[in-house]
């Protein structure tokens, strides 16, 4: 009996070998995932071996075997949870959070507040008498 990741590697295989110059052309993990996997290997040693998941491993493999079949490979987003900060960017992701700008400039002055080092509002700048 044979397991679901045994079938699935097996029509990847099947797909791979019917374009066997597609391998000289992988960029080098690529390349080596896929020769493991011609070579027998399963996807488990395969992603020992490359130190990377199982998933990923899938995803280089069936790409791989798109592009055999004349198909285009696909890409995968990938999302963080809520407060995660996937891309930093330039501003180390911390800018405008789509909730509004973070608090980076002083506060807008409330009306009938004195502003910040008007001594007269205190009476200091009064003649003391």
């Amino acid at each position: 009996m044979t397991s679901a990741s045994d079938e699935r590697m097996a029509r990847v295989v099947e797909e791979l070998r019917a374009a066997p110059g597609l391998v000289g052309g992988l960029p080098g993990d690529e390349r080596a995932m896929v020769e493991a996997a011609l070579a027998g290997e399963s996807v488990h040693a395969i992603a020992q071996e490359q130190g990377i998941s199982t998933e990923a491993v899938w995803t280089a493999l069936g790409n791989a075997a798109k592009l055999a079949s004349g198909q285009g490979a696909t890409g995968r987003v990938e999302v963080g949870g809520l407060g995660s900060d996937t891309d930093p960017g330039v501003n180390g992701g911390y800018g405008d959070t789509g909730f509004g700008a973070l608090d980076t400039e002083p506060p807008y002055p409330t009306p009938g507040e004195p502003r910040e080092g008007d001594l007269a509002a205190n009476g200091e700048n009064q003649p003391r008498g």
